[in-house]
């Protein structure tokens, strides 16, 4: 039957969650790795080291996503409109900006580390705490590069069409830093420089397994040289940043907290802020995971200029994100003391003070992960304003007020300070969505048509009708219309025939684009198995022997094509053509 039900973004997604989850699982217990092993180890005094060293992590955070998640935001929506050349060279301009950002970084962290330290917070007058702080800053900023390489493959691998390579470099990176804590921390004692050692080596593993992505031909995404464009590796930059910019509002969010609860509780209140940190990581991590499946979709669809599949993927998001960020929300509320023992705060006066503000942090995590949704839901079609509304609210508009405020009240409301953030940030944020400004379209949505048909001629009979009606409506001439609608009968006619065989249950989904350069865009997503119409080869009509029809159409469009792209995206056949 013909129709817009969409058959393919909950298979898509749920393809994409599932690598997503495992890989935020191992990272979010490969950062907790480092104050679990350091916490029963050294105890207040290693987290309150961590805890210090922390806003130079965000630094590294910021840029390193910031390259990552922009630069793949813009690959995936290139690729969904039929310009793999152009997603490969925007993909090596990004990765030789990020090497040489990264560079500079490591080399001028080492030299100014002893003002570096003052600014987080410790100096040698602190003993213990200013050695256990520097063995872990000096690694950290030698390792820089490694972590920006690390996080770009993994952002790029998971929008080439090979999550589950990202999430196995990912899964064994991390699981061999937590394995590498134990060893180097508990058993041969080398403390907080240890713990750090064991993240760098983790990197290390995780970026040779990424590295088969790009040196194998199977994958889009390969080392090229290429004319630099830093016009347009800025603007990567800048969609990446409109999130990732939430980095630098936690540097100075950590860095005010880290000196307000030094002055008010000691290393105690440090310790108990590191493990507030680490208990975001294990709920906040899932619903980034979450988000890093929705990314890719969205930002194909935007290309494809899909917008009911962008809507259902946000759906999707919210339900698996919510169900899975509410089970670790429930766990951390009935559980507080577990989590306090697991680093280290047992039977001492920090235990108390510590399940109190676990529990309290927990209340504003649903919405603090919803609004993380939003953000990059919007991110991913290049809507960065949006993007960077939600997050300047949770990471400064709101959230620097609000710990003004709360640090005023004693150590044992300070804690409020993290749902009274969210619970505001995210109701401004909707009054903003729905008051302010619409969100538009980059595309007038008369100009696309979009179907899905089942496995059945007499349903392309009537879906060539339809096109020919659109074609028309958008100025289009007698051959230009002729063309078009050939192209769709005959791509789908051997789609049905070279494609589905005998399935019963084959479908496929049709976007048609009226560009505004007169050019139509046609996108052709099924469920058939692996099938090119492209890949058809026939002999001319005037040669000897047999010709295949089916063939001899695909040699016609492709003739009279402007560009044709296909790939194997997510199990199911893409198709782009230009008309």
């Amino acid at each position: 039957m013909i129709g817009s039900k969409d058959r393919f973004t909950g298979k898509m997604f749920a393809g994409l969650w599932v690598p997503a989850m495992i890989a935020s699982a191992g990272w979010a217990f490969s950062d907790m790795a480092d104050a679990i092993v350091v916490g029963q180890k050294l105890g207040p005094t290693g987290l309150a080291a961590i805890s210090l060293v922390l806003p130079v992590y965000m630094i590294n955070c910021m840029f390193a996503h910031g390259f990552g998640l922009g630069g793949s935001v813009r690959f995936s929506k290139l690729l969904g409109e039929g310009k793999p050349e152009e997603a490969v060279s925007g993909f090596n301009r990004l990765l030789r900006a990020s090497v040489i950002v990264s560079l500079v970084i490591a080399i001028a962290g080492n030299i100014f580390i002893e003002p570096l330290m003052a600014l987080l917070g410790t100096t040698t007058s602190d003993g213990a705490l200013f050695l256990a702080t520097k063995d872990y800053l000096q690694i950290l900023i030698c390792a820089t590069p490694l972590f920006f390489l690390s996080n770009i493959l993994n952002y790029y691998l998971r929008n080439d069409n090979h999550q589950k390579l990202a999430s196995v470099g990912s899964a064994v990176g991390n699981g061999c830093d937590i394995a590498l804590n134990i060893v180097f921390v508990l058993m041969l004692d080398m403390g907080t420089g240890g713990a750090a050692l064991a993240t760098l080596i983790g990197q290390v593993i995780a970026v040779g397994i990424y590295l088969p992505g790009i040196f194998k031909k199977a994958h889009t995404i390969k080392i090229m040289r290429v004319r630099s464009n830093f016009k347009e590796t800025f603007l990567c930059f800048k969609v990446g940043f409109s999130t990732s910019v939430q980095y630098l509002f936690q540097l100075a969010f950590l860095l005010i907290c880290n000196n307000v609860l030094i002055r008010m509780t000691g290393e105690t209140g440090v310790a108990v802020f590191d493990v507030i940190q680490n208990a975001s990581y294990l709920i906040l991590y899932l619903y980034e995971g979450t988000a890093r499946a929705m990314q890719p979709l969205v930002s194909t669809y935007h290309g494809e200029r899909y917008e009911q599949g962008k809507k259902n993927t946000l759906r999707l998001a919210i339900v698996f994100g919510s169900a899975i960020g509410s089970c670790l929300i429930l766990f951390v509320e009935l559980f507080p003391g577990s989590i306090c023992m697991l680093f280290g705060i047992s039977g001492t006066a920090a235990q108390a003070l510590c399940q109190t503000a676990l529990r309290i942090y927990a209340i504003g995590t649903f919405f603090g992960g919803i609004s993380i949704l939003l953000g990059n839901y919007f991110q991913a079609f290049e809507k960065e304003k949006q993007a960077f509304l939600i997050v300047l609210l949770r990471g400064a508009l709101v959230l620097l007020p609000c710990t003004v405020l709360f640090s005023m009240l004693g150590i044992k409301l300070f804690w409020w300070l993290f749902p009274a953030t969210e619970i505001i940030s995210f109701i401004v944020f909707i009054v903003v969505l729905k008051f302010g400004k619409t969100v538009g379209q980059d595309f007038e949505s008369a100009r696309v048509y979009s179907r899905s048909i089942h496995n059945k001629n007499d349903d392309i009979g009537v879906m060539t009708e339809e096109v020919e009606r659109f074609c028309v409506q958008w100025n289009a001439d007698a051959k230009q219309t002729y063309y078009v609608t050939m192209t769709v009968e005959e791509i789908c006619l051997a789609i049905i025939k070279g494609g589905f065989e005998n399935a019963k249950d084959g479908y496929i989904q049709l976007t048609l684009i009226a560009a505004e350069d007169g050019a139509f865009e046609l996108h052709i997503r099924d469920n058939a198995v692996s099938f090119n119409p492209f890949s058809l080869e026939t002999k001319k009509a005037g040669d000897e022997g047999e010709y295949d029809m089916d063939a001899m159409g695909m040699r016609v469009i492709k003739s009279k094509a402007r560009s044709f792209f296909y790939r194997r995206y997510q199990g199911f056949n893409s198709l782009v053509v230009k008309v």
